[in-house]
């Protein structure tokens, strides 16, 4: 097993970035098929090593033979700000899969490729994975924030990104976040409406995380859609101790 730190710069953010890797065995190795890939995204005030030091996810990632990439997304919420020289949608979604794909023996497979997170991770997973579902065959989504009513000034603001300034920086003018892929339930529709494939999904939320309602709504969507779906709701709060038991199940249970 190696665990890898990389630097190198992106064309999408315009500059140097990180990213930490969990490769499932030796370099040398010769003899493999090449790897399931889960790309695992952070949650507001994270960083690539975020994973790392709140979770076991190493010790699970050897076990079943997974590469995990674990980029470096600030606190953009994965979300192209072009203007700005912040494209952290297009890093995610796009250059940094063929980027990874060209640097370590990763599957080209959809079916194994996959995109996770929790919290901002969890909406930078639904979100992006949506938007490349031709790229990534899961999305693994732990408490995810869908706070697009907070951030439209629908309901109240609450939990560490309860900040209405940060919030329209981040998704801009409140007008132009529904029907638009910001909006996951929207681009869920126009995938099922043209047929197209959509990804499998393992969605989780505490019992006592605050986030619990919106991402019910977003469940309720898909049975509503009839797009297939795993559900896990324990107790638990908005903390390491819920994604640590979601992120074992997942890569050493779930097999869609």
């Amino acid at each position: 097993m190696a665990l890898l730190q990389v630097d190198y710069k992106s064309k999408a953010l315009s500059r140097k970035v990180h990213f930490n890797v969990i490769l499932p065995s030796d370099m040398e190795e010769t003899d493999r098929s090449p790897y399931p890939t889960l790309y695992l995204l952070h949650g507001i005030f994270g960083d690539s090593t975020s994973w790392l030091t709140g979770s076991c996810v190493q010790r699970y990632a050897e076990e079943k033979g997974v590469c995990v990439i674990m980029p470096d997304g600030e606190n953009g919420f994965y979300i192209d700000h072009p203007d700005y020289m912040n494209c952290f949608s297009t890093w995610i979604g796009d250059e940094l899969v063929r980027a990874t794909r060209a640097m370590f023996p990763l599957s080209k497979e959809r079916e194994q490729t996959w995109l996770g997170g929790f919290s901002m991770g969890g909406y930078g997973a639904l979100r992006n994975g949506l938007k490349y579902a031709d790229t990534f065959g899961r999305i693994i989504a732990f408490s995810s924030a869908l706070i697009l009513d907070v951030a439209r000034g629908v309901e109240e603001a609450k939990g560490p990104s309860a900040n209405t300034p940060y919030l329209r920086a981040m998704f801009g003018a409140p007008e132009k976040i529904p029907e638009s892929d910001l909006d996951p339930a929207f681009t869920i529709r126009q995938l099922k409406a043209a047929g197209k494939p959509i990804p499998e999904f393992y969605l989780s939320c505490g019992e006592q995380d605050s986030l619990l309602e919106a991402n019910l709504r977003f469940v309720h969507l898909l049975e509503e859609l009839g797009v297939p779906f795993t559900w896990r709701t324990t107790p638990g709060g908005h903390d390491w101790d819920f994604w640590e038991q979601e992120i074992r199940n997942v890569l050493l249970h779930w097999n869609p």
